[in-house]
């Protein structure tokens, strides 16, 4: 099969009509009927038109021979206008009129087209006249710290940069350029500024993104303050190489480098605490805007900006961490290295007893409570912020180890001025109904543990459960402390009671007049040994009835849990020291007993073998009536719950000083036999009330190792004599007779 390109046209008026092309276009589906009726409705058109024409010819034909005539005049009369040159006069007027016309009208026309040029410039200068004007407006405004107004003129500068090709509006526009580039470097810089508010941040990205919508100023800014807060944070560290390096530079000056490094420790925590409270919250509000894409206007964020926001959390969760361990690690060098001294340059007894300079624990008890505070204030400003649950986590256990470290140094201190009580006793007494009279010290002690309970209290245990705080108690290593804390206390305490009666002991014979005894009570210048013996026995009283009781009472209201075994421990201890007081105060007291004890028994040669008549007591036993009735004053006068417990230690060992002394005689007479009698159940009637059942036993088996002392004791004579000598000594029996006897034995 061959292709025939056909060439024409299909309209049947104009004159390239192809009628093949015509029936393949219109025709090609019709059938040969069809064809022959469409030829013959052609013919009869064809016929129809050569009818139309000769009827218009027909009915026009005055019209075409009159236009035939005026053609052939207007022919006949520019062929005559040829040959007369009627044309020439006319193009010489015609020059001649262009001639004055130029010579009337030139400078006008020129003038015109001038104005015309200065009213064009002047429209284009007034159209224009903001872009002529802005370098001058950029620049005033910068000035004024308009930016705002700088970001509109510069947005609207721009569009009529880019519609205008000139020269003169290249040289403003890079001009104008040349100043916006130096206001960003402005507002990079404000961004850069630390410490700055959330609000000129905000303000300054916003500034930035406008003049750059490419830009991240945001990203910019969160990187540059999280990286000032981390160098004032780092800046916030002693420099501990630098004061060892003093230190061994000037040894005699080991005490001031300590104070001025706890005062700058303390300084330098509260630097970071107002750094990190003040600027990390608007830094971690920057980051959440960031992440919630409400730093930049929505119809100007980019969609390459937008897919870099998930790839920032993570890199936002480093960001945080990295300043909280940072803020972390300075509080922990600053406050919980607990020695200035390195561990290199420290004995083991050091490091195991650091706190041996009593200045340095005055210094931070001073200054560990308010970083406490101030830490804690700090830590609690950023747990409410909705950090990861890891980072509240860390700061919690800071706060608990800050603690912690608060409560050590509270009771170190607390032991320290316990341990120095004695430099206070005044001797000036105090009277109570039930114990009798005592000084301010007990009361003193009592004080001071309150004053600490309260001062652990504020800054070691009230907290702040919602807020993730741990309560202090429910820490294994916390009640450990606590209960080594207690123990020191009270034991400190107990030492101080031993340093007193060691400066109070004396070797020489304490016992004075009644009267003098007396006067002792008002005038704490001029007490005797013994009598301060007896104040310091009977505060230690005091302490161990009311004192101990209260102390452990506050200890349960304020949590302390765990104490029984601290307090039987104590219980022991107190009971050894009470011991170890009664025996200094009965030695005190004894001690010229048993010199002149002998002395005064064979006083003018006495000699029981000799002896031949029996009149009285023998003045021995008189003296030793007497000396006890001191005894009993001085000790009355300060307590009458003491008396019994020092007459009857000093009773039991005068009777076994007398068993001794009876035991040395080989001989008695008859009349020696019924002396010692005599002087033994004197003594048995007068002091019996103040003796144990032991030393009454004792006493009363001395008498029945008497030769004949049966006989003796039933005696009449040696009953009339018992009854003179008992006369005699009524008003002292009748005290000893009177001494109030413990119903269980303490001691």
């Amino acid at each position: 099969m061959r292709f025939v390109l056909f060439v024409g046209s299909t309209d049947i008026t104009q004159t390239n009509f192809n009628p093949y092309y015509y029936l393949l276009t219109y025709k090609s589906n019709a059938n040969f009927a069809e064809l022959r009726k469409n030829l013959e409705h052609l013919k009869r058109t064809q016929i129809d038109n050569k009818g139309a024409s000769t009827t218009l010819v027909k009915n026009n034909i005055a019209s075409f021979m009159e236009a035939v005539d005026i053609m052939k005049d207007i022919r006949r009369f520019s062929a005559d206008d040829r040959k007369k040159n009627v044309y020439s006069p006319v193009i010489k007027l015609i020059e001649e009129i262009s001639r004055i016309a130029h010579s009337m009208y030139d400078t006008d026309l020129a003038r015109k087209d001038y104005s015309d040029t200065i009213r064009n410039a002047l429209n284009v200068i007034q159209r224009y006249k903001f872009i002529f004007h802005l370098p001058q407006t950029i620049e005033r405004s910068v000035k004024r710290e308009e930016y705002e107004k700088v970001i509109n003129d510069f947005v609207r500068a721009r569009a009529a940069f880019e519609t205008v090709d000139s020269k003169v509006f290249q040289n403003i526009q890079r001009e104008v350029e040349q100043q916006i580039q130096n206001l960003r470097t402005l507002f990079r810089q404000r961004l850069t500024e630390f410490p700055s508010s959330i609000d000129d941040q905000k303000l300054f990205i916003r500034y930035l993104h406008s003049l750059d919508s490419k830009a991240d100023p945001a990203w910019d800014c969160i990187i540059h303050q999280k990286a000032a807060l981390i160098d004032v944070l780092r800046s916030c560290v002693v420099d501990r190489l630098h004061q060892q390096q003093q230190r061994q530079q000037q040894q005699q000056q080991t005490h001031d480098v300590k104070l001025h490094h706890h005062d700058q420790a303390t300084a330098m925590v509260d630097q970071a605490c107002d750094v990190l409270t003040t600027a990390f919250p608007d830094l971690w509000y920057l980051i959440q805007l960031y992440l919630k894409k409400k730093l930049y206007p929505l119809s100007e964020r980019s969609e390459e900006l937008d897919r870099t926001y998930t790839h920032k959390q993570p890199e936002f969760d480093a960001l945080t961490e990295e300043i909280i361990q940072t803020f972390i690690s300075v509080v922990r060098l600053n406050l919980l290295t607990r020695s200035t001294t390195g561990e290199s340059d420290m004995s083991t007894s050091q490091i195991n007893d650091i706190y041996t300079n009593a200045e340095e624990i005055y210094q931070r008890v001073k200054t560990l409570p308010h970083c406490v505070q101030n830490c804690r204030l700090c830590v609690l400003h950023l747990v409410s912020l909705d950090i990861q649950a890891h980072f509240k986590k860390d700061l919690q256990q800071l706060m608990f180890d800050l603690r912690l470290e608060c409560f050590k140094v509270i009771m170190d201190h607390a032991c320290l001025e316990v341990s120095r009580l004695n430099t206070q006793e005044t001797w000036e007494l105090e009277c109570d109904e039930v114990l009798g009279s005592h000084t301010k010290l007990p009361n003193l002690f009592h004080d001071m543990i309150v004053t600490k309970a309260n001062i652990i209290y504020e800054n070691v245990l009230s907290v702040n459960v919602t807020k993730g705080e741990r309560k202090f108690f429910e820490d294994k290593e916390a009640t450990k402390q606590a209960a080594i804390a207690v123990y020191r206390l009270l034991d400190d305490f107990s030492s101080v009671f031993q340093i007193l009666i060691k400066d109070c002991s004396s070797t020489s014979n304490s016992i004075e007049p009644l009267s003098a005894s007396t006067t002792m009570i008002t005038s704490s210048e001029h007490l005797s040994k013994t009598l301060r013996l007896i104040i310091i026995l009977n505060n230690f009283a005091y302490t161990r009835r009311f004192i101990l009781p209260r102390l452990k009472k506050i200890f349960l209201n304020y949590g302390f849990r765990g104490m029984d075994r601290v307090y039987d421990e104590i219980e022991n201890i107190y009971k050894r020291v009470d011991e170890q007081l009664l025996d200094t105060v009965q030695n005190e007291y004894l001690r010229p007993f048993l010199h002149r004890l002998e002395s005064r028994m064979y006083a003018g040669r006495f000699d029981w073998a000799t002896h031949q008549r029996v009149i009285t007591v023998k003045d021995y036993v008189k003296h030793i009536i007497l000396d006890l009735a001191r005894v009993h004053a001085e000790v009355y006068s300060i307590s009458s719950q003491l008396v019994y417990t020092v007459l009857s230690r000093i009773l039991s060992t005068l009777v076994k000083e007398l068993a001794k002394l009876y035991s040395n005689i080989n001989q008695f007479s008859k009349a020696g036999g019924m002396q010692a009698c005599l002087d033994l159940i004197a003594l048995q009637e007068c002091l019996g009330r103040c003796m144990e059942s032991g030393t009454s036993s004792q006493l009363k088996e001395i008498i029945t190792q008497i030769p004949d002392a049966t006989e003796h004791i039933k005696s009449k004579a040696l009953t009339d004599m018992l009854n003179v000598f008992l006369k005699q000594m009524q008003p002292y029996s009748i005290a000893f007779r009177n001494v109030i006897q413990p119903q269980s034995n303490t001691n």
